[in-house]
């Protein structure tokens, strides 16, 4: 994976449009959790630049780097709309890697939203895709992605297994970004543990730990490792806020909130801010509590972030509560409930479009593939067709050359024939137009059965007059003697069975003049 400055320099070599089109896709996908709007400034230039050079695929990228873009900034039904399109694309394709991640985009979309299941329904979609890819950094990302599916359903044990997982592959990939990205989910996942569980003393130990080497991998980081240094900082502070060392917890949640700040990670930076509110009012600095109050529910406010505001509004009761306003508390307090039903209401109804918005590009999908697959139907039986009328045209031609060239050679030289002779030629002339006869009778039959209109009568044929005329057919056609027609004797049938099942074969005489055996077996 990239670092920003690394895909910066990319953009800045690009010589050519393919050459910058790909820079501009590693860019924007490198800015997505350093800068999610330039994420989306990027991903528009991507866009942009396949659009003019015709390059759907290189639009489907960069319509799936932008909805992870989008998603991060909390605007999802945009973020799915552009995930959806680049699927379809990837599909269209058999782009397998492009599916999966975009699969996985999906699902962290609907986890976003709260819907859990689906979420991980799209994660299992995306584990076929990958496997055939052999894609081992997927793989991880899935482990990953499905642990943080699974912290949103309070299952913090199953969560820690998973981020175990996707952090050995990260390791044995060599990627140092994703492997502390999965050591900052896990370290939460476990702290949120040791709040659940007595005599969890070992896990506030643990996720200290994951949170110094944190740190020190953002120190090396340099400018890219602002995030890393964010959120190490800030998992420290809730480390120390477990084991009530407030002092810390509020010296690390203060420059855990100026990193997120000056790298412009707004949900961090108001998080944190929320935490260090809460420790304040606890450790009864009610006046430093006043000062943080009014700047983080302003924060909240301007960054639209609703979930902040709720949290906020709660705290700012049990602030007024401890400055004795016991009105202004209750006011507050019904002001929290308030929200809160209104979050829950947003929340449900935005789950609401995004399976509306699935459901309706599936069905679409699904109706493509049907139409995809009749047009396919069409055209193997216009194929059929073809060969039908090829085969027709050859069936009709060898009897029709036949009648043509007797006929000619009669009008021509009739004088030349014996009466023995000229009756032969004239008989089979008779028997090559009944063959062309019995064609057209087949072809009128297709037409009647294709109309639905024909009706099947059963009647016993001799199968040995009709074999005879085929060997007597074969025989014109040039299989066997070429001086004249062959009838074949037919020895006796078996004892006890029909004509139908009789074991038969042609005289020696005949099969010397063929070259050819015949035999059908009776039933046993």
């Amino acid at each position: 994976m990239q670092t920003v400055a690394e895909a910066r320099e990319g953009v800045d070599r690009a010589r050519s449009d393919s050459e910058l089109q790909a820079a501009l896709t590693d860019l924007a996908s490198a800015l997505y959790e350093a800068d999610a709007e330039e994420s989306v400034r990027v991903a528009d230039q991507s866009l942009a630049l396949a659009g003019r050079r015709g390059d759907s695929l290189a639009q489907a990228w960069a319509r799936h780097n932008r909805g992870w873009a989008l998603s991060a900034l909390g605007r999802l039904e945009e973020a799915l709309a552009d995930q959806l399109a680049a699927l379809g694309e990837f599909e269209l394709r058999a782009e397998d890697r492009g599916v999966a991640n975009t699969l996985l985009a999906i699902g962290d979309i609907h986890g976003e939203a709260g819907d859990t299941s689906t979420a991980l329904e799209y994660f299992d979609r995306a584990a076929e895709p990958i496997a055939r890819s052999g894609d081992g950094l997927g793989q991880g990302v899935i482990l990953n992605l499905t642990g943080i599916a699974l912290s949103r359903e309070l299952r913090h044990r199953e969560a820690v297994d998973f981020f175990n997982q996707a952090e050995k592959i990260f390791e044995a990939l060599a990627d140092p970004m994703r492997i502390v990205t999965t050591k900052i989910n896990r370290g939460f996942e476990l702290l949120d543990m040791s709040r659940q569980e007595p005599a969890s003393e070992h896990l506030a130990d643990e996720v200290e730990k994951i949170a110094l080497d944190v740190i020190d991998q953002g120190h090396v980081g340099g400018e890219d490792g602002r995030s890393t240094l964010a959120y190490g900082h800030s998992l420290l502070s809730r480390v120390h806020a477990v084991e009530s060392r407030f002092d810390l917890a509020l010296q690390h949640g203060s420059i855990a909130q100026q990193l997120a700040e000056e790298g412009g990670f707004d949900r961090l930076a108001i998080e944190v801010a929320l935490d260090r509110l809460e420790w304040t009012i606890k450790v009864g600095d009610l006046d430093g509590a006043v000062e943080l109050m009014s700047s983080t529910i302003l924060v909240a406010n301007m960054e639209e972030n609703r979930r902040g505001l709720v949290r906020a509004t709660r705290l700012q009761a049990d602030l007024l509560e401890a400055l004795g306003d016991s009105d202004r508390a209750l006011a507050a307090f019904r002001e929290f409930h308030r929200l809160d039903r209104e979050l829950h209401n947003l929340e449900a109804e935005c789950r609401s479009r995004l399976t509306m918005a699935r459901f309706e590009v599936e069905n679409a999908r699904r109706e493509t593939q049907l139409a995809q697959s009749r047009v396919a139907q069409l055209e193997a039986l216009d194929q059929d067709k073809r060969d039908f009328l090829a085969s027709v045209s050859h069936e009709l031609r060898t009897p029709l050359t036949a009648v043509m060239g007797f006929a000619t050679e009669l009008a021509e030289a009739w004088d030349r024939f014996d009466d023995s002779e000229a009756r032969n030629v004239v008989q089979l002339i008779a028997r090559q137009s009944a063959d062309i006869s019995n064609i057209v009778d087949d072809l009128l039959t297709v037409t009647r059965l294709e109309a639905g209109t024909m009706s099947v009568h059963l009647q016993a044929i001799d199968v040995l007059d009709q074999v005879g005329a085929l060997v007597e057919t074969l025989a014109r056609d040039g299989v066997g003697r070429s001086n004249g027609p062959v009838t074949p004797a037919f020895g006796p049938t078996r004892p006890g069975s029909a004509r139908s099942s009789a074991t038969w074969s042609p005289t020696p005489s005949d099969t010397a003049a063929t070259g050819c055996k015949f035999s059908f077996p009776a039933p046993a």
